[in-house]
């Protein structure tokens, strides 16, 4: 029973995770209909600030936390300056597809050139003693993921369908062409959208970071995790991102434990195929 309950809420905060990779997946394509795969990297990359911003005690931590979203929102808007050429040529997806992956190996080309692919400087955020609430022990650092999960996905899903930004973002993603036509910046709010994404994924990084071992090869594991998590939930629907990222983390965690850890990323590819063939728009999609 223990291994069941330590097993569920690492698997949820774990699907949290890949869940916000997920979302920033969601944030990209549903403004320009573009699929990001630096978002590992974008992630790796607030890991990374978080170990020279966050994690050092004698920063203070307000400061740190604006340091890593900083760096982070950075890197995406660089990225967005690679991009953009090819999205408004109206190039092939592919094309835009290859851009994201080579920035994405250029961020963790050059991180691992400053720390020699080495470890980045991690810490549980708040503390390492577990809450007890019965026969379940839970980290709080879980606790953090699946709160901060819930609070992005809200406040990106308010930001989405009611306001006025939400709208013209929904509009540029549906026809860029029409959208300008009407008086949208298009070149603007990509850039704001890719500084929403980059900050998701920044704030995914840090906070799995003490989970895992982080470096500058992280960003591969969640790219593939959160994508398939955005896939299995519905691309484009930022709840459907959240769903699909925890259903993905259970399967793993309990796979691992209970099954086989060296065959468990082989159960998400098989999930991944499954809902493509049943469902193609994934679990929560819309026919």
């Amino acid at each position: 029973m223990e291994l069941f309950s330590i097993t569920l809420v690492s698997g949820i905060a774990v699907g949290c995770t890949f869940g916000l990779v997920g979302l920033a997946f969601t944030a990209i394509f549903n403004a320009s209909r573009i699929i990001n795969f630096a978002n590992g990297d974008l992630a790796m990359v607030g890991a990374f600030a978080a170990s020279l911003f966050l994690f050092p005690r004698e920063i203070h931590p307000a400061i740190g936390f604006f340091g890593v979203l900083a760096m982070s929102i950075i890197a995406g808007l660089l990225i967005h300056q690679l991009t953009e050429p090819s999205v408004k040529r109206g190039a092939p997806l592919i094309n835009t597809i290859l851009i994201t992956l080579g920035a994405g190996l250029i961020l963790s080309g050059s991180v691992g050139l400053c720390t020699k692919f080495g470890y980045f400087r991690d810490a549980f955020l708040f503390g390492s003693q577990p809450f007890v609430l019965g026969a379940m022990r839970i980290s709080p650092q879980y606790i953090a993921i699946i709160v901060t999960t819930g609070l992005l996905t809200l406040t990106y899903w308010l930001l989405l369908y009611r306001t006025r930004l939400g709208l013209t973002l929904r509009a540029l993603g549906i026809n860029s062409e029409m959208a300008s036509l009407s008086g949208i910046n298009a070149v603007t709010h990509r850039g704001l959208t890719w500084g929403i994404c980059a900050a998701i994924s920044g704030i995914a990084g840090f906070l799995i970071a003490p989970l895992m071992v982080p470096s500058a090869l992280m960003g591969l594991p969640l790219v593939i995790n959160g994508f398939i998590a955005a896939v299995v939930g519905g691309l484009g629907n930022p709840l459907a991102a959240v769903v699909g990222g925890i259903v993905v983390g259970l399967l793993l965690q309990f796979f691992s434990a209970y099954v086989s850890a060296g065959n468990a990323q082989f159960t998400m590819f098989l999930l991944l195929l499954v809902v493509l063939m049943v469902r193609p728009k994934g679990l929560l999609g819309r026919d």
